[in-house]
């Protein structure tokens, strides 16, 4: 990597730190046009520009960064993802974000820490169990819902009659004084 390539890289991390979506703009066409660019970059703590924006917040430049390619699931040589990064320093707006581009709370740092230890707050922690539970859901257990055959199936079950004894022992009654 030249002096001027690895300067141009310092320009995707400073926009990633600081949220400035006309730099990074700037800078992922230039690459783009030279087919040189690459948002899973890494600096010598094996940081991408997603790890930095995470610790930050920076929610705007993340939302680009991974439009055009940052990989959710990079760990640093610390073994952290960007979602370490955001829960460690409470940035709910940040896990939402990763969450929804497929980002996996349950991988481990080096400390053996999933995102789960490193939680502070309530609502995170809320957040992260929410997370956890979907991620670890198999989606094979589910019912396939997309069948064609819908208006055959509505068409030959019976409508639902409510009976007398439905409910009957939730209705009120003087005599339950």
């Amino acid at each position: 990597m030249s002096e001027e390539d690895f300067f141009e890289d310092e320009v995707l991390f400073t926009a990633a730190k600081k949220n400035y979506i006309s730099m990074f703009e700037e800078f992922y066409e230039q690459r783009k046009q030279k087919n040189q660019y690459d948002a899973n970059i890494v600096d010598a703590l094996g940081n991408t520009p997603l790890h930095y924006s995470a610790t930050f917040g920076q929610v705007d430049v993340s939302k680009r960064l991974l439009e055009t390619g940052a990989k959710t699931d990079i760990q640093n040589k610390a073994g952290e993802t960007p979602l370490h990064k955001a829960v460690w320093y409470d940035r709910i707006p940040m896990f939402e974000l990763l969450i929804e581009n497929g980002a996996n709370p349950t991988i481990t740092n080096n400390q053996k820490q999933t995102v789960t230890h490193l939680a502070k707050s309530s609502t995170m922690k809320d957040l992260i169990k929410q997370a956890t539970l979907a991620a670890t859901i198999n989606k094979e257990d589910f019912a396939d819902d997309d069948d064609d055959d819908d208006e055959d199936e509505a068409a030959t079950k019976k409508p639902y009659k409510p009976t007398a004894h439905d409910h009957s022992d939730m209705v009120a009654d003087d005599d339950d004084e």
